[in-house]
């Protein structure tokens, strides 16, 4: 009897001994990933990245850029959050004014050639890097729900512009940017958003990232110890519980934004009083599956939400304009006209 007891003692300080250092090992993986995710000013490396992206985003080619007297820097701040950068490039009248979200790990350079077709097209411009990207400051990124508030503040801005027409601003963003723009409504002054590759919920990308470095890293390991690879996706929903709990901690606020469930709450029964969408995606997204652009089209349809879809039949992230630019364009056009009676055509108005 007292050997069996000793036996049993010795299995459970077995079990939690190994339970010990199954958690201590989650921890360490959830503060490796969030230092990661969340560290300002980094930029990905596209070769790194080659094994979950098919291609990276295309942008258009460059078209001419207003004159230097219709630019102008703009310095704001987020409420309570930091510093931001961009710029506003105005048309010579009152138009529309279009604003753009880059999307995570780039910056507002990146899509300047986005924003010169758009300005060629008769609206102004806003174009501004989130806390934390590009010029702008911040002690770190969220990949969602911080951006919100910088978004909240661009709005404001782009409201405050003179050439900016009453309730004429428009949304254009790209994967987190995307995200973004459908986190911060419904928004008074938006009258319509158009996300290119957003994501319906962070938790399962971070998920694939974390699954997806596991993968890479093991390739280096023993052939014994890749015999756990089988445990990977057990692991990386561990680990982005844990770092969902880490980020908390830390920066007091949530990590895992959800912008199709946060559409429950934009429900109402009259749907021309709701922000209209249109949702772009590439059907073999290596990056942000198809599959989350069906959830945020659904989760919209359920609220009463106007939505369009736009599924280009590509595998690249935000490819769906490089794919067909004529096609990208002629979508968008329909879109604006259908919804705020805008005509969003090319008026070359640019030096």
């Amino acid at each position: 009897m007292v050997g069996n007891r000793r036996w049993m003692t010795g299995i459970g300080a077995g079990v939690g001994a190994l339970s010990l250092a199954a958690t201590s090992g989650i921890a360490a993986l959830a503060s490796f990933f969030v230092a990661e995710l969340t560290a300002p000013h980094k930029t990905f490396d596209e070769n790194e990245l080659a094994g979950i992206l098919a291609d990276v985003c295309a942008v258009p080619e460059p078209e001419p850029e207003p004159p230097p007297e219709l630019q102008r820097p703009l310095v704001f701040h987020a409420p309570g959050g930091p510093k931001l950068r961009g710029d506003f490039w105005a048309q010579p009248h009152p138009a529309p004014t279009i604003i753009i979200c880059h999307g995570y790990r780039v910056s507002r350079a990146r899509l300047r050639p986005v924003a010169a077709i758009e300005y060629q097209h008769g609206c102004n411009v806003l174009f501004f890097d989130f806390r934390g990207h590009g010029e702008s400051e911040g002690k770190m990124t969220s990949g969602g729900v911080a951006e919100v508030r910088d978004l909240h503040a661009a709005i404001t801005l782009a409201a405050e512009q003179p050439e900016t027409i009453t309730g004429q601003i428009l949304i254009h963003g790209f994967s987190m940017g995307a995200a973004v723009a459908l986190l911060a409504l419904p928004h008074p002054n938006v009258a319509a958003v158009i996300a290119d590759s957003p994501y319906a919920n962070l938790d399962d990308i971070l998920r694939r990232l974390v699954s997806w470095r596991l993968m890479t890293e093991s390739a280096r390991w023993n052939p014994a110890l890749r015999r756990l690879r089988p445990a990977f996706p057990g692991v990386a929903w561990a680990t982005v519980a844990a770092s969902a709990m880490l980020f908390r901690l830390r920066w007091r606020q949530d990590l895992l934004a959800s912008p199709a469930a946060g559409m429950r709450r934009w429900r109402k029964p009259d749907a021309s009083s709701l922000t209209p969408i249109l949702l772009i995606h590439a059907t073999g997204d290596q990056m942000i599956p198809i599959e989350h652009a069906q959830r945020i089209a659904e989760a919209a349809r359920l609220s009463n939400i106007p939505i369009e879809t736009y599924f280009a039949d590509n595998r690249v992230h935000c490819g769906a304009y490089g794919h067909d630019p004529v096609r990208y364009v002629e979508v968008l056009q329909g879109f604006v006209a259908r919804h705020l009676g805008i005509a969003f055509q090319r008026i070359n108005k640019a030096a």
